[in-house]
């Protein structure tokens, strides 16, 4: 099982490689495409002009606060905790086996981080139907709302708390270096996809540009 989570591991290390080259290639040859373009009469934006320039310094800070991006880290996250605390074996069980084998520390830790989950979940519909409501819009409408803004990071920090419960409960994690790496192994594990995935903003944002001829 290790051996084949093992060539998963490098097989999707080497997808991830050969897309990080292909963007990059990718973000160095337009400018220059752009620009022959340009110069031949067709209606692109020149990113080697001076309004280009001040475009491309003005908007570099977008690959970070993307919509995407606010989708990726959350989701990179989670990922990660699940994995580091031992939870994804027991899923995984889960589904091909049916019910896994679980010792009685790993039983009492999934009851317990199971019950602070649906703790959680409970306190996020308070705020939403609760007497105030604090969650819904100025006009009581749930879209727009603070909710829906901030639906996805709230449940990504409640699975990645639910991680770390099961891995302190469970002993699944020795030391309290350990346990908080539930926090980071998302970040640690993914780091390529979440480059190939900035840059790959970066790109489309580019290339909006250039096809508007701004």
């Amino acid at each position: 099982r290790m051996r084949n989570r093992f060539m998963i591991h490098r097989k999707g290390h080497s997808v991830a490689s050969a897309l990080l080259f292909i963007l990059l290639i990718a973000h160095l040859l337009l400018p220059p495409l752009a620009w022959l373009g340009s110069a031949a009469g067709f209606p692109l934006g020149n990113l080697f002009s001076s309004e280009g320039v001040r475009w491309y310094y003005l908007h570099i800070q977008d690959c970070y606060r993307s919509p995407f991006m606010a989708v990726v880290f959350p989701v990179v996250l989670v990922l990660g905790a699940i994995e580091r605390s031992g939870l994804f074996g027991i899923i995984k069980d889960s589904i091909s086996k049916g019910v896994p084998f679980l010792t009685y520390r790993q039983r009492k830790a999934c009851l317990m981080a199971g019950t602070f989950l649906l703790l959680y979940l409970a306190g996020m519909l308070l705020l939403l139907l609760g007497p105030h409501a604090i969650l819904l819009s100025v006009t009581g409408h749930l879209y727009p709302s603070p909710f829906v803004s901030g639906i996805l990071q709230t449940m990504s920090l409640g699975f990645v708390l639910t991680s770390l419960l099961y891995a302190v409960l469970s002993f699944h994690l020795r030391g309290w270096e350990e346990c908080l790496s539930v926090l980071y192994w998302g970040i640690q594990r993914y780091d390529v996809w979440i480059l190939i995935s900035m840059l790959a903003v970066q790109l489309y944002n580019a290339l909006c540009y250039v096809w508007n001829g701004a």
